[in-house]
């Protein structure tokens, strides 16, 4: 409600009320409990971890600079801390769903061609139209009128994941371009991009409230749970940890129930 009531009224008394509002979710999100796991502890883990969590996963925090003037010129910027998650619309009324620890940035008005920065991860459902061009760090992402998922995190290995349309793919490393096809994935693995059949929902659920994991590497499950619930999680230098995998879905549970999860499907 407060953000609508900022797009349409635009007036001094809103825009500090917003700061006001921004000034205090800040420090909160930055704060994260740290959790250390080492291969002995995941058997009692859940007493541990419940002492420290602090709340569940916020569904629709935003922080949202908005400008004054509403120009091809002017940039909007919206971004989730870790532990949120948000979905809202483009100019052109395509659909984004941003996920935890992400940032995207696009004009207020689209030119001939619709460019957005990507930082972080989010599914897009575009309309129909001009050029369609996910920038990020790693290289653009080019559609037209289509569903898929890039995933551009800095630590992290660079994917997208088509689920409906086509989209054209080109590297910054690289500088080759590829043309995804529905129910294929890119995925940079070192120095170029290789191309896969998946199981979209895998990569896209996240959108929906849920996790999925079929037989991940650990360390990668961290990074995600370490997103999803607002988290650090410290594994221990123990050769045993990097031999675990995971499966599960994780929808409603709360941290500690995600950890007698790992405990009890690790293998």
């Amino acid at each position: 409600l407060f953000e609508q009531e900022l797009i349409q009224n635009k007036d001094r008394q809103s825009s500090e009320s917003w700061n006001r509002l921004q000034a205090r979710i800040d420090p909160d999100m930055k704060q994260k409990p740290v959790f250390r796991l080492q291969n002995a502890q995941l058997r009692k883990v859940v007493a541990i971890a419940a002492a420290f969590v602090f709340g569940i996963i916020i569904s629709s925090v935003v922080i949202t600079t908005w400008p004054s003037s509403e120009s091809e010129e002017t940039v909007r910027n919206v971004t989730t801390p870790y532990g949120a998650r948000t979905q809202f619309q483009l100019p052109d009324g395509s659909t984004v769903w941003l996920n935890s620890g992400s940032k995207l940035s696009y004009p207020a008005q689209f030119s001939k061609t619709r460019r957005i920065t990507l930082e972080g991860e989010a599914f897009f459902e575009v309309k129909k139209g001009r050029p369609f061009i996910v920038s990020t760090s790693y290289g653009d992402v080019r559609v037209k009128g289509t569903s898929f998922n890039v995933k551009a995190f800095q630590d992290e290995a660079f994917e997208t994941t088509l689920v409906t349309g086509l989209v054209q793919i080109k590297g910054n490393e690289t500088g080759g371009e590829i043309l995804l096809q529905p129910g294929f994935q890119a995925k940079q693995e070192r120095d170029r991009l290789v191309v896969s059949e998946v199981e979209t929902e895998l990569f896209t659920s996240w959108k929906e409230g849920k996790l999925i994991f079929r037989n991940e590497y650990l360390p990668e499950v961290t990074k995600s749970l370490e997103r999803w619930y607002n988290v650090h999680i410290e594994l221990a230098n123990d050769p045993q940890l990097l031999g675990i995998y995971f499966s599960g879905t994780v929808e409603m549970e709360s941290f500690p129930e995600v950890m007698e999860l790992l405990k009890t499907t690790a293998s």
